[in-house]
């Protein structure tokens, strides 16, 4: 049975397929001092290629009236009795490994069932991740142990879920190989406004839900896997994070984003987690 392509592939696809205009390339490299070839580009727009899972966040004013286990963003954690609310810590989240499995176009998530709890300190700085596999029923709500006041639940609806692909319209120059490596350019300097206009429908009739940006500040404030809005040393064609939730705003600190990560030692099959704060 032949396997069903994502949107990241079908986009990836379209582009390998795409006739670029040669005259217009060759012009914008003896312009810039590049040796871009209409392959060449073609493998850098697959890499700019950027997917994101973005969810609907619905606020719930009673943690009571929260379902047991769900995905969803503060609040109050639905722990187990193993696991222990950490004293002095911000519960971020809780995640649902069940409920996102599905949308895990990556296959980086390291399980499909269990839900991963994200503690954080008030500095930022320390966190705490615990994972449960078990039953829902053994779950309970668990109030911070030295009384603070919290936000209210935030939680994440994916059944009404957008997949969303991001093209940068600008490029900076190291990744093409100028000598001016900080130097910025527009694709459609390099491949024709018209050809890029060309791409940029064939990529919208493709996968539905394509966006072509000038800049991050484009992103939605919140989205699950593809990269971090703020990282270094992303390059590549999938996540860095093992798996990845990026750009949570945290409610004690405005413009700054929660990477949260999670892996699973090979050798002690035991799972781990960070969570990284970026302004």
């Amino acid at each position: 049975m032949r396997k069903r392509m994502n949107v990241l592939e079908k986009a990836k696809a379209a582009i390998d397929g795409f006739d670029f205009n040669e005259e217009h390339i060759a012009k914008f490299n003896e312009s810039a001092g590049t040796e871009l070839s209409s392959e060449s580009l073609k493998d850098h727009l697959k890499n700019w290629l950027l997917y994101y899972l973005v969810p609907e966040f619905k606020m719930s004013d009673s943690e009571e009236k929260v379902p047991m286990g769900i995905t969803k963003l503060y609040g109050l954690p639905h722990l187990p009795d193993s696991i222990e609310f950490p004293e002095d810590m911000i519960f971020v989240g809780q995640f649902n490994l069940a409920e996102i499995k599905s949308h895990d176009i990556f296959n980086k998530l390291p399980k499909g069932s269990g839900i991963f709890y994200f503690f954080m300190d008030m500095n930022g700085i320390d966190s705490r991740v615990f994972f449960y596999d078990g039953p829902v029923d053994n779950l309970e709500i668990r109030e911070y142990p030295n009384g603070d006041e919290y936000e209210s639940s935030k939680v994440l609806d994916l059944t009404g879920k957008r997949e969303e692909l991001y093209l940068s319209s600008n490029i900076i120059g190291w990744w093409i190989e100028t000598e001016e490596e900080d130097d910025e350019f527009d694709l459609g300097a390099i491949m024709g406004a018209d050809v890029l206009e060309r791409l940029e429908e064939l990529l919208k009739k493709t996968v539905g839900n394509f966006t072509l940006y000038d800049s991050l500040g484009a992103l939605p404030d919140a989205y699950f896997f593809g990269k971090p809005r703020y990282y270094q040393g992303e390059d590549g064609d999938e996540p860095d994070f093992y798996p990845t939730f990026f750009g949570f705003e945290p409610p004690w600190q405005e413009d700054c984003f929660l990477n949260l990560s999670v892996w699973q030692d090979k050798g002690s099959k035991e799972y781990y987690g960070d969570i990284e704060i970026t302004c």
